[in-house]
Formats: C-alpha cells, sequence, structure tokens
C-alpha cells in the first residue's frame, strides 16, 4: 500500500485520478446520507398525500374527441374511431374532455355540452376554446350527482360551426 501512496505522489496524473476518485466517492457519500427531499433530487410523499395523488388520478376519466372530415361532412371522432360517440360521463368525478383539430385543417371546432330540459330548453353548460390546424383545447365536466342535473332530460354535445353533423349525447353515470 505504501507503494501505491509512493506512486501517487510521483505521477502528476495518479495523482489527479486519485483526488477525482475521492472528490466524486465523498458526493456520493453527500446524497446518500443527507436529507434529499431537502434539496430537491426527489420529491417524498407522506402515506397521506400518496393516497390523495391516486384517489385524484383515479376519480378522473379522460375523453378524446378530434374533428374530422368525413366524406364532405365533419364529424367528431374519439379515440376508438368511434363516429359521434355517446360520452360516457361520470359523476363526482373530472371528466376531462380534450378537443383537437387534424394538422392542416382550417376549419374552426369547438365542443358545446347543453343540458335539455323536458319542455325543450337547452342550456350550455361547457364551451370549449376553438381549435384548428393542429390545435387542442382541454374542458373540465364535473358533475356531482345526477340529482344536480334533474331539470335536465337529456345532455348533448356538439360543434358550434357543425352543429347538425358533430353531434351525440352524454349519459351520465353514477
Amino acid at each position: 500500500m505504501s507503494k501505491d501512496i509512493e506512486n501517487i505522489k510521483k505521477n502528476p496524473k495518479t495523482k489527479n485520478m486519485f483526488i477525482s476518485g475521492l472528490i466524486l466517492t465523498i458526493t456520493i457519500v453527500f446524497i446518500v446520507f443527507v436529507n434529499i427531499d431537502s434539496i430537491g433530487f426527489v420529491k417524498v410523499y407522506s402515506q397521506d398525500q400518496e393516497q390523495e395523488q391516486n384517489q385524484t388520478q383515479t376519480n378522473q376519466t379522460f375523453i378524446e374527441l378530434t374533428g374530422k372530415l368525413i366524406g364532405t361532412t365533419y364529424r367528431w371522432i374519439d379515440s376508438n374511431n368511434t363516429i359521434n360517440p355517446t360520452l360516457i360521463i361520470t359523476s363526482g368525478v373530472n371528466n376531462q374532455i380534450t378537443v383537437k383539430s387534424l394538422k392542416d385543417d382550417s376549419q374552426e371546432h369547438d365542443l358545446i355540452i347543453e343540458g335539455i330540459t323536458s319542455n325543450g330548453d337547452k342550456e350550455e353548460l361547457v364551451i370549449s376554446d376553438t381549435v384548428h390546424d393542429g390545435s387542442s383545447s382541454i374542458v373540465d365536466f364535473y358533475p356531482l350527482d345526477p340529482h344536480e342535473y334533474k331539470n335536465y332530460e337529456s345532455f348533448d354535445y356538439y360543434c358550434e360551426f357543425y352543429p347538425e353533423t358533430m353531434r351525440g349525447n352524454i349519459k351520465i353515470t353514477n
């Protein structure tokens, strides 16, 4: 071992490698034994925070609708390529709906969700931003309880720019 130390003292390259190795070792020991959360490398959650985060993730549904020209008519297409699908909206959770336009499609689209009463009155409940040329917009629809919407017989969604052909029904479930 004393021979190794003598070689380190005599050879500048070996000395520099030894010092670099020592610095690396000290850095690794520091990272391992210091509270990593306090220096921002890792976000540490308590068990309650982790359960809350998992609950938030499971209490959300995601729906994607894309405006697409089919033949000579624009329609909504979902991720399963269903045309103007019935949207299944879950009460008590956030239902995130992404509205998309295809790239290079200059036609504008938006999504309007309306409630329809038994006597035919309509009320706009949710309106997305307008999309075109590959853009997208996200809207949240959070019906707490189907009874909250007891005044409505049904729910529809449509595009303001193509209301007859880009239209579908919404079903709210528990």
